[in-house]
């Protein structure tokens, strides 16, 4: 046994481990008054008056002795800080978190993604609706028999402040009609090997989508939604120009004999794409 104690830095964080003395004393068959009399301070009075401030070191070491055991024993270090474990995620947390994946979805599929029963969807939803109605979310939850999905408090982003959202593509609205036919067009171009023609106001949205190959001084389709389409073989698996990418599944040659004003030109067989799992 050393009779030096190794104290912390920061001898305030420090505490004496007062059931663990009692324990000790019971089993050395050291009474109260014994106690007392190597403390200094009544039993009575420990949980309130016997700190390492108030206790001697050549106290402690004594008292140390008596129970057989050591100074730094009878200390009880603070736990390090920890982040408490995460408690179970009620319900309506859980429907939330959800609905932040899944965006726009029918009540079905998403009581069936969670595992859950139509039931007890419909409870986790009137609460996390009464949640949100909170002067301070900004969400909505909006639920009908057809669709739940969280949507935009209203008025907190000004009209010009959700086109700004809109135009550059940041937005998770669906295909405006002149974004549709605009990627249509551009596919069609693409699958018969024409000059690319995409409007310039479109080339934003569409990109920030991934609807447009990431590279490249034309746009042209991203190489995963024409994989996706059949039109390609594998989804983007570099960096190649998209116009000139072998996965394509049109044929250049044959496209150039075709007059882009005839309407009745064929378009190429798009290639088969693999089997699910097959590169």
């Amino acid at each position: 046994m050393t009779d030096q104690l190794p104290l912390p830095g920061d001898t305030s964080a420090v505490a004496f481990d007062l059931k663990f003395w009692r324990t000790r004393a019971a089993e050395c068959r050291l009474t109260d008054e014994d106690l007392t009399a190597l403390t200094g301070i009544p039993t009575a009075d420990w949980d309130s008056h016997l700190t390492p401030r108030t206790l001697p070191a050549e106290a402690l070491f004594i008292l140390a002795r008596a129970l057989n055991t050591s100074a730094e024993s009878l200390l009880r270090q603070p736990a390090p800080n920890r982040r408490p474990a995460p408690e179970a995620a009620d319900h309506a947390t859980v429907l939330h978190a959800a609905l932040l994946e899944a965006d726009r979805i029918h009540p079905d599929d998403l009581a069936s993604a969670l595992q859950w029963t139509p039931h007890r969807l419909k409870r986790a939803a009137t609460a996390l609706a009464a949640h949100l109605e909170q002067p301070s979310s900004p969400h909505r939850l909006v639920h009908t028999d057809t669709t739940i999905h969280l949507t935009c408090a209203p008025d907190l982003l000004d009209p010009k402040q959700r086109q700004n959202l809109h135009n550059t593509g940041h937005t998770a609205a669906s295909l405006a009609p002149g974004e549709a036919a605009a990627l249509t067009r551009l596919l069609y171009h693409t699958a018969r090997g024409l000059t690319p023609d995409l409007p310039a106001e479109q080339t934003p949205r569409l990109a920030n989508r991934r609807l447009l190959a990431p590279s490249g001084e034309q746009p042209a389709p991203h190489p995963d939604v024409l994989f996706a389409l059949g039109m390609a073989a594998h989804p983007l698996m570099d960096a190649a120009g998209p116009a000139s990418h072998p996965a394509l599944g049109h044929r250049p040659a044959a496209a150039a004999d075709a007059d882009p004003a005839d309407g009745s030109a064929s378009v190429p067989a798009a290639a088969t794409p693999p089997p699910p799992g097959v590169r």
